[in-house]
């Protein structure tokens, strides 16, 4: 399948934003960037978000191995909640590594919801590159 990769991402992130500004989602993910996608998409992405009138944060994810690392944008609508993802952060949770601490956040519902976590999109986006735990 072929496909406009900054266009699929920045799609993503609209659809995101909107499911934030909705109400469906307390915070939600960009898909995993490479450091040179992150730099290509960065300024649209930044401005769709600010369009819907959310916050964002750039999170690096340096505590990843250089060889697996990627960036993603958090997209909240209150400073609280990013604060509570960088809590969490600080306390050594990686959503990367783990969803489970980060699901209220994500607005998960574990008895309804499919069981995932950022594999699919890592694949599609930089090989097959798995992470673990759910």
């Amino acid at each position: 399948m072929e496909y406009d990769q900054k266009s699929f991402i920045l799609g993503m992130i609209t659809a995101f934003c909107e499911c934030v500004v909705g109400g469906c989602k307390r915070m939600a993910l960009s898909p995993p960037l490479t450091g040179d996608m992150f730099n290509q998409v960065r300024q649209e992405a930044y401005q769709c978000i600010e369009k819907h009138k959310l916050l964002h944060f750039h999170e690096k994810n340096e505590d990843l191995p250089e060889d697996e690392r990627f960036h993603w944008i958090v997209i909240a609508a209150r400073q609280e909640t990013i604060d509570e993802y960088q809590r969490l952060r600080a306390e050594g949770y990686s959503a990367a590594k783990w969803l489970k601490p980060f699901h209220e956040l994500l607005s998960y519902n574990e008895a309804e919801g499919v069981r995932c976590n950022y594999d699919a999109y890592k694949e599609l986006f930089h090989g097959n590159q798995g992470t673990s735990g759910d």
